[in-house]
This record gives C-alpha cells, sequence and structure tokens, in this order.
C-alpha cells in the first residue's frame, strides 16, 4: 500500500512538471537568474511557432528536339525546405554576444542553428536574420543560405520553470517551569 502511494506521488509531481508553462526568454530573466553562458547551455528551449526555412536552386536548362521536330527547353528546380514546428526543443550551441544566441534544433548537426536574440533589449529573444523583407527573412542555416517563410519571423525563444518553495518546520512542547524555593 506504502509502495502504491509512493508511485502516486511520483505520478503527480512527474505531471505537474510536465505541465510547468514555458514562458519567453528574455535579458531580465537572464540576469534575474544569473544565467550565465554555461547555466545558459543546460536550459531546454522551445521554439514559440512554426518556422519554415527554404531554399531552392536552379539547374542548368537542357535543349532537346522530340521526334517531331520540336524544340524541348526544359529545366528543372530543387526546393530545399526544413520545417521547425512550434513546441520543437532546442539547445543553445552558442552564446554569440550579450543579447543573440545560436539555438540548434537538429539532433545530429551543432552547425545548423537559428539565431536568437534581444539587441535592443524590449523583452524576449526573437528570431533574427541578416535581412528582412515582406516578413521573409534571409538566414544562414548549415552553412547555406534559406529564406524564412511568413509568418516564422515571430517567433521567439521559450522555456519552462519549476518553482519550488521548501520549507521546513520544527515543532516541540514545552514542559512547563515551577518555581524554585
Amino acid at each position: 500500500m506504502r509502495k502504491l502511494g509512493y508511485l502516486m506521488m511520483l505520478v503527480v509531481v512527474a505531471g505537474l512538471y510536465a505541465c510547468s508553462p514555458s514562458i519567453p526568454f528574455t535579458n531580465e530573466d537572464k540576469v534575474k537568474y544569473n544565467l550565465t553562458e554555461e547555466r545558459i547551455k543546460k536550459l531546454q528551449f522551445f521554439v514559440s511557432r512554426d518556422i519554415v526555412l527554404q531554399r531552392g536552386e536552379r539547374t542548368d536548362e537542357a535543349q532537346e528536339f522530340d521526334k517531331d521536330g520540336k524544340l524541348v527547353v526544359s529545366s528543372s528546380a530543387l526546393l530545399d525546405e526544413i520545417y521547425i514546428k512550434e513546441g520543437t526543443p532546442g539547445v543553445v550551441v552558442k552564446v554569440i554576444d550579450e543579447n543573440k544566441v545560436a539555438v540548434s534544433f537538429d539532433a545530429t548537426d551543432d552547425n545548423k542553428y537559428l539565431v536568437f536574440g534581444d539587441p535592443n533589449n524590449r523583452g524576449r529573444y526573437n528570431l533574427m536574420g541578416a535581412e528582412w523583407n515582406n516578413g521573409k527573412g534571409k538566414i544562414n542555416y548549415g552553412g547555406k543560405v534559406y529564406y524564412v517563410m511568413p509568418g516564422g519571423a515571430s517567433a521567439y525563444l521559450k522555456y519552462k520553470m519549476k518553482k519550488s518553495n521548501e520549507s521546513r518546520k520544527s515543532q516541540s512542547a514545552a514542559k512547563g517551569r515551577k518555581v524554585n524555593n
């Protein structure tokens, strides 16, 4: 019976941790909780919304004649798309400066990262790109140039915080005291 009680308590605690809300990562939290580079790299981050990265390459045109003597000009393109779903976990692979971090959501390659930052100290760490035009951002991802599709520009970093309040209670009973004559 006692084992069942411990098991139930463990399930409740695990459930509470899993349900802990994720909050935006900010410079204020970084200072408040003394999050040094070493400590930031131990935090589990999550992306706040879907991010779609795209890049395209055209191949050379090919020219041929068909059996009827018509000139056939064909070309092809390769579209490379990377989808990072809202809530995908990521880790900081490097701290770029005071207000920017490189976060990898790729399980195998630390060179595939996105840069998030708050250079103007306005609040949360947002996705950053070299250029932004009509909601599309130009970024470097794994050594290749990709474009962040519209909607991804408003993505930011989140993390979970679990607060624990520990209090201890000491109790004793006074035995009383009599007058000494």
